[in-house]
C-alpha cells in the first residue's frame, strides 16, 4: 500500500511562508483533498505529494510498505491532472494520448482507445480528425482525466480537475475519484468546491499566511 507521508514540512518562496508545520498522511484506498483560499498552497502541496518540488524544511517520504519510493521508482507510479499539463495543439486527442500514455510504455488499442473516450464523455466521431487546439476548455479537462484513467498510476494527484466543466463533468471526475479510491489509489484532490470535499474521506485545510 503506497502512503505519502509529510513531516515538519515548512514552505517558503523568497523568504515568505506559504504553510507549516505539517505533518500529514496520504493513504491509497482514499481521497483526501487540500482546500484553502488562493494563495494558500494547496497546489504547492501536491507539488511537494509527487516530488515535483523539495520543502523548505522538513521530509515529504513515499512509500509502497516499508519501501521508499524515490525518483523514477516513485514517477512511474504517479499521474496528475493539473492546469499546468499541456497536450499539443496540433495533434489529435488519439495522438497526444498515445504520446504520453506511449512514455509509460502503455499502447491503446482502437477499442480501449473508443472505451475510454466515451466513460470520459467525448465521442470519438466528433472528435477523430480534430486537433486538441481546437477543443474547448471542457474538452481538454476530459481529455486530461482520459489519460489519468488509462496511465495505471498508483497515485493520483488532482489540481481542481472539475474546473471548467459543466456539471455532468464534475459529476464525472467525482466518480471516477470514488472508482479510483475504491481500486486502491491514492488521491489527493486540491479544491475549493464543498461538494468535492464532501466526496472525501479526509481534508486538508490550509490557511494563508
Amino acid at each position: 500500500m503506497i502512503t505519502i507521508g509529510f513531516t515538519g514540512v515548512v514552505q517558503t518562496f523568497h523568504g515568505r511562508p506559504i504553510f507549516g508545520p505539517l505533518n500529514e498522511r496520504l493513504t491509497a484506498g482514499q481521497i483526501t483533498v487540500v482546500t484553502g483560499e488562493n494563495g494558500s498552497g494547496k497546489s504547492t502541496m501536491l507539488k511537494l505529494a509527487g516530488q515535483l518540488l523539495s520543502p523548505t524544511e522538513g521530509k515529504v517520504i513515499a512509500r509502497d510498505g516499508d519501501h521508499e519510493l524515490v525518483q523514477a521508482a516513485f514517477r512511474s507510479q504517479l499521474a496528475l491532472v493539473t492546469p499546468e499539463l499541456k497536450f499539443y495543439s496540433r495533434l489529435t486527442a488519439r495522438e497526444n494520448l498515445q504520446f504520453l500514455l506511449g512514455l509509460r510504455g502503455i499502447e491503446l488499442k482502437d477499442d480501449a482507445f473508443s472505451a475510454l473516450l466515451e466513460r470520459v464523455g467525448l465521442r470519438e466521431k466528433d472528435i477523430r480528425q480534430t486537433y486538441t487546439g481546437e477543443f474547448s476548455t471542457g474538452m481538454r479537462q476530459r481529455l486530461k482525466l482520459a489519460a489519468l484513467l488509462a496511465s495505471g498510476a498508483a497515485v493520483w494527484l488532482l489540481d481542481e480537475p472539475g474546473a471548467n466543466l459543466d456539471a455532468a463533468g464534475r459529476e464525472l471526475v467525482l466518480r471516477e475519484a470514488r472508482r479510483g479510491a475504491a481500486d486502491g489509489k491514492l488521491v489527493f484532490w486540491a479544491t475549493n468546491d464543498s461538494r468535492e470535499e464532501g466526496a472525501a474521506d479526509a481534508c486538508i485545510h490550509l490557511s494563508r499566511h
